[in-house]
């Protein structure tokens, strides 16, 4: 291999050549340009005081903070100059980006606002469903395994003759890493843990005594229902948080909305590419 080829594989040229091409394209469209300002102000060596503080729990030190001075006028140089060489456009990324701070710029206007009772009030109205209160239920449960039972059902029914009879409750049953006891649970999270549909079972047994036997994923199970609560609808002062937020979010997708068509009006939109027909069997293919 002759030296000329050699150098020609150089990994360090290669980083020349291109560091020179970008250098000269710069230049060529701005002879003699004036120096641009940047200026790293006030306000600007506070804000990355305060980022380095939340990440490191304390101020910067004077050389980390020159330190971030440094990089945050590298960031400014290499933006600036990519800006000018055009290298933000045709860019997915770049412009996914630019497109979610714009409807940052509206979300966070409205994450501001508290438009007052009424207008809440208005809104739970018109939403009441999404704020019905799940059903609540107490209750100790003795369980009888499926797996180790051939007659588990039967042997819950027999079980439950002596809990009637006064038998203390921990003197039946299989243990399990089901808990005895479950406090003021929801429907949903009973489910959860026993299965789809157990809640629906509980509801029509009896308060204030052992019943059953019901059956779970694991088997069967005797209940003594403590206490339940049915579903019912939310008062607005113990939902009024979550009817804000709701509020919030809803007018964020009507000012995006909103403020997306007014930007449009000024476009003059034309597809001419085909949408349907052989153009959806390329997308399809």
């Amino acid at each position: 291999m002759t030296m000329k080829n050699s150098l020609l594989r150089e990994p360090l040229l290669h980083f020349a050549v291109i560091g020179a091409l970008l250098f000269g394209v710069n230049a060529w469209f701005q002879p003699g340009h004036k120096p641009e300002a940047i200026v790293v102000n006030q306000n600007r060596i506070d804000h990355l005081v305060a980022v380095f503080a939340r990440g490191w729990q304390r101020p910067p030190t004077e050389r980390e903070l020159r330190t971030l001075v440094d990089d945050y006028v590298r960031e400014e140089v290499l933006y600036r100059e990519a800006v000018k060489l055009g290298l933000d456009r045709d860019d997915t990324v770049v412009r996914r980006r630019l497109r979610q701070k714009m409807e940052f710029l509206s979300r966070d206007l409205v994450d501001t606002l508290d438009p007052g009772d009424e207008v809440l009030r208005d809104y739970f109205a018109r939403h009441g469903q999404a704020y019905l209160r799940p059903a609540r239920i107490s209750f100790r449960q003795r369980f009888f395994s499926g797996d180790t039972r051939a007659t588990a059902a039967s042997d819950a029914r027999a079980a439950l003759a002596l809990l009637q009879t006064g038998a203390p409750a921990d003197s039946v049953g299989d243990s399990n890493l089901l808990q005895g006891h479950y406090s003021d649970e929801t429907a949903g999270r009973i489910d959860r843990v026993f299965g789809d549909k157990f809640s629906d079972q509980l509801r029509e047994l009896p308060r204030g005594q052992w019943a059953g036997p019901v059956r779970s994923a694991y088997g069967q199970h005797l209940v003594f229902i403590e206490h339940y609560e049915p579903q019912r609808p939310a008062n607005f002062a113990e939902v009024r948080p979550q009817v804000l937020r709701d509020w919030q979010l809803q007018e964020q997708k009507d000012v995006l909305q909103r403020q997306y068509e007014s930007l449009r009006a000024k476009y003059d939109v034309r597809i001419e590419g085909e949408l349907h027909g052989s153009a959806g069997e390329v997308a399809r293919q």
